[in-house]
């Protein structure tokens, strides 16, 4: 897809979208000002701008570009809105970033190897500025044998484990919370734990992508390939550029690039790090069998906000018609489904669909279909068990469900 196909597709949009991709950078070019301004000629809905800035979590974003340049013609009660919403976001990531730091040292006294990624490692890695990206929660892997002992550090601070895509009893979550084996069942690879007085939000991953997505990332070379960052005063370990754009390829895809703040990340990140080592990140890619993720990626990134791509990488890109097929329908769904929903059988189109391998396209299958969840385990729900019998329940789970809605369906 070429810039003039994502200028008929923006042409097509309201003001509002087009004067929020404009100011969702951290830097905005000369021509590229003037045409804020003559957006902000129009009769803008700031009320419908700032929704759906918080909605795309890009409001940091769009306070920082309109203030530090457009001040003068966005109407003063406008600006203050939109401060008063982006120190609430910035006292947040400030807190978070300060949990951060302190959960590490805590993890550290524990010898435990730990690893943050996205959140405010990210902000400081891509944006150079905490303040800059919306972030709600901290994203700390471990190695899976670590992921009791890490449980035992969140319980000695307060922290409660969150069940999530299940209701449960409180027996059933007595049995969740103490079993040391249910992290295998667990969908998404990650427990999320709340603090009941502060309110935030840690994820504890033992994957850095979820074993049914099929996109191997997690490896030991992982933990050896670090960039750290500075964090609070403290120096904090964090993923390479190239691994770090792995992963928001991956996560990106994984969610069918419903959110703006992703594809910011991926054109933050890539100004950032001039030096990137492409042709490592595309032959890594290659072998774990994500080019084409990797690729819609960098289209997104190139085509919305102008990322510069070096010129062997976007010919590369281009040999994949696929590529551009799938850019078009991100760009027109990005706006309509800001509340993140998806229908189970478009998602899964979806990730078929960005898979270049055809092994690559039946593991997933195999593996959404066959593996286990915490839904399965709540048929059984024991806190020590033998994994095969979740197995065997996930088929019959799922035949009984489709029967069940046919017999509902014919009533």
């Amino acid at each position: 897809m070429d810039h003039s196909t994502v200028e008929t597709i923006l042409s097509q949009t309201n003001s509002e979208i087009e004067l929020l991709l404009c100011c969702a950078r951290t830097k905005i070019e000369p021509e590229k000002a003037d045409h804020i301004r003559e957006l902000l000629a129009k009769n803008i809905n700031w009320g419908k701008l700032i929704e759906m800035a918080q909605q795309q979590r890009v409001l940091p974003l769009l306070y920082s570009s309109l203030s530090r340049n457009f001040s003068d013609v966005v109407p003063k009660e406008i600006l203050s809105k939109l401060r008063l919403d982006f120190l609430a976001q910035t006292r947040r990531s400030l807190l978070l970033s300060g949990e951060l730091v302190r959960l590490l040292n805590l993890f550290a006294e524990a010898k435990i190897s730990v690893l943050p990624f996205k959140g405010p490692v990210l902000a400081a890695s891509a944006y150079g500025n905490l303040s800059l990206r919306q972030f709600s929660d901290l994203d700390i892997l471990v190695h899976p044998q670590d992921v009791e002992k890490a449980k035992q550090v969140f319980v000695s601070q307060g922290y409660s484990q969150k069940i999530e895509r299940i209701e449960v009893t409180e027996a059933q979550k007595a049995a969740f919370v103490r079993s040391q084996s249910i992290y295998k069942l667990v969908r998404e690879a990650a427990y999320p734990f709340i603090h009941p007085e502060t309110e935030l939000v840690v994820e504890l991953h033992w994957g850095v992508m979820p074993n049914y997505f099929s996109f191997p990332i997690d490896c030991e070379a992982l933990w050896q390939d670090l960039e750290p960052v500075t964090i609070a005063g403290k120096s904090v370990p964090n993923l390479s550029p190239e691994n770090t754009l792995l992963m928001l390829a991956g996560h990106g895809t994984k969610d069918c690039w419903t959110n703006l703040a992703r594809i910011c990340d991926v054109a933050e990140l890539i100004r950032s790090y001039p030096q990137l080592n492409w042709k490592k990140l595309l032959e890594q890619a290659r072998i774990k069998g994500g080019q084409r993720i990797l690729f819609l990626a960098l289209t997104l990134a190139r085509n919305i906000f102008g990322t510069a791509l070096p010129d062997e990488v976007w010919q590369k890109i281009q040999t994949d018609p696929k590529v551009s097929l799938l850019a078009v329908e991100v760009n027109q769904n990005l706006f309509q489904n800001v509340d993140g929903s998806f229908q189970d059988g478009k998602v899964t189109r979806f990730h078929l669909s960005v898979r270049e391998r055809l092994q690559d396209k039946i593991r997933y299958s195999l593996r959404l279909a066959t593996t286990p969840t915490t839904s399965d385990w709540l048929v059984l729900p024991l806190a020590e068990f033998p994994a095969f019998i979740y197995y065997l329940l996930r088929p019959i789970r799922l035949v009984t469900e489709q029967v069940l809605k046919k017999i509902n369906q014919n009533f």
